[in-house]
């Protein structure tokens, strides 16, 4: 997802191709002068352009060869974009469409509680809520993030800000309805794990938004961060087995599909960093197939693991849990 950032040449030069006009003759009307949403079609065709033809900071995968979307300094331009077929199209909709999903589920799941588990609390039911509005917030600040990205540099860099901050508020969905899970009957362990988990993620986010902390020289200190915040969602894990035993945990945590969803996400590293298949045919996967697809489509179905582990949890915890018992 992150590219390497340098200034970028004048929209004229990269994308729009705009040859000098012509003098006008005597009397001639001169015509609108274009625009960057105009010079994008061609004959009310979309002008796509290939990796050697767009500035370095657009630059990310060299095994992508065609199919991109000029420059455009346009946001109506880039979300025109939805409407044709290009590089990030799969990219866009593999989050924009589990996005809608989610955020429709949030009805769903409220009415399936009441109707399963009439004794559910209002705190059941806000952690569902909670995990699904995550969900939604990093999918959609992802679809943004491509959607805007051939804007310009300015703009680029920001939403992949912005879609990094997306991956915290869903690590962070992720660690409170865990938690919530393993500690269903200890409230106070409950809460101090939610604030270990939340202060980590609002000093993570700061540190990827503010400005002072961009560039190369600050990267491994982002990283470590980001890293160390993941990290942090071994410590309720551990804690609960050394209080319940593995045995127990694995029902009452959802455990297994915690580790089904963590294989998913490595999974997909794997392939987005070792840029398969487009590594092996450069140019052969520019618009369907390509490693940052095949890790997309992993993360939302490690998000559809997460949200299962967590409804089996709970069905435990609700039927059997310590504190539930008569």
């Amino acid at each position: 997802m992150q590219a390497t950032f340098v200034d970028s040449p004048s929209i004229t030069e990269t994308l729009l191709r705009q040859r000098k006009p012509s003098p006008l003759p005597p009397g001639a009307i001169a015509e609108e002068p274009a625009t960057p949403d105009k010079v994008l079609f061609d004959d009310g065709a979309p002008i796509l352009v290939s990796y050697d033809e767009i500035p370095e900071w657009y630059q990310d995968n060299e095994f992508i060869r065609h199919d991109y979307r000029p420059v455009s300094n346009s946001t109506h331009a880039c979300f025109a974009s939805w409407l044709y077929l290009h590089n990030e199209t799969v990219n866009i909709y593999s989050h924009l469409v589990p996005a809608v999903f989610f955020l429709a589920a949030e009805g769903m799941f409220y009415q399936y509680l009441q109707v399963k588990y009439p004794e559910a609390t209002l705190s059941d039911h806000a952690i569902f809520a909670f995990f699904l509005l995550t969900a939604v917030i990093c999918l959609g600040l992802s679809t943004t993030y491509y959607t805007l990205m051939n804007h310009s540099l300015q703009v680029s860099e920001l939403w992949l800000r912005l879609d990094f901050v997306g991956i915290i508020v869903l690590t962070l969905g992720d660690f409170v309805s865990g938690i919530y899970m393993v500690f269903y009957c200890k409230p106070l362990l409950r809460r101090i794990y939610w604030g270990m988990i939340i202060s980590l993620s609002c000093i993570t986010i700061m540190i990827l938004v503010n400005p002072k902390f961009q560039g190369p020289r600050w990267r491994t200190f982002r990283v470590c961060t980001f890293v160390g915040t993941g990290l942090s969602g071994f410590a309720p894990l551990i804690h609960g087995i050394s209080i319940y035993g593995f045995s127990q945990m694995m029902v009452q945590s959802g455990m297994p599909y915690y580790l089904g969803e963590g294989g998913l996400l490595i999974l997909g590293a794997h392939f987005y960093t070792m840029r398969i298949p487009e590594s092996i045919k450069p140019g052969r996967f520019d618009i369907f197939g390509c490693s940052h697809q095949i890790f997309h489509v992993l993360v939302v179905l490690a998000t559809v693991v997460q949200l299962i582990g967590i409804l089996s949890a709970f069905d435990y915890n609700y039927n059997h849990g310590e504190c539930r018992l008569p």
